[in-house]
């Protein structure tokens, strides 16, 4: 465990059971970072491959909690055949691979419809994958299922935190 986990685990024992005690101090280290894809895509099987979008400047690892994805260029219609997936990415800062911590599809059977300016939530896949040590970084990657479909101009929202992860 971190320091700050510790630090947290003290916190959380000596002065915040009464509000709630482990989650009230987790959130109480949360911070979020949005990023915005700016225009929609060329054609509905246009994927993107790992793409930057943050890099942890912190000494300690920093975990993707949970996150929202915003469509503010249109909609999306949910297909099981034809869609998109999307994924936030992390890696260790050293040359290593990405892996997936937290991921949704344009599938009925995960996001559904996507609604104009309605937020949608990602899923949790691993708590490896949404670990982001010193020096490691958050990537988007968006693959492309059947004949795809097009995601419109939209806006992610990642709520991130400092210390342990202890899950949503």
């Amino acid at each position: 465990m971190s320091n700050i986990g510790e630090y947290q685990k003290a916190q959380a024992g000596a002065t915040a059971s009464p509000y709630g005690g482990g989650p009230t101090v987790a959130q109480a280290y949360d911070f979020h970072e949005r990023f915005d894809k700016l225009a929609q895509d060329a054609a509905a099987a246009t994927a993107t491959a790992d793409t930057l979008l943050w890099t942890n400047p912190y000494d300690f690892t920093v975990y993707m909690v949970s996150a929202k994805l915003t469509c503010t260029g249109g909609g999306v219609t949910a297909d099981n055949s034809n869609f998109a997936t999307i994924a936030l990415k992390s890696n260790d800062g050293v040359g290593g691979a990405t892996a997936t911590g937290l991921s949704i599809t344009t599938a009925i059977t995960d996001s559904g419809n996507i609604t104009a300016n309605q937020p949608k939530s990602f899923t949790l896949l691993t708590a490896a994958g949404a670990a982001i040590p010193a020096g490691g970084s958050i990537w988007l990657n968006i693959a492309k299922t059947g004949t795809g479909v097009q995601l419109p101009i939209s806006q992610f929202c990642v709520r991130l935190r400092r210390g342990e992860f202890t899950g949503n």
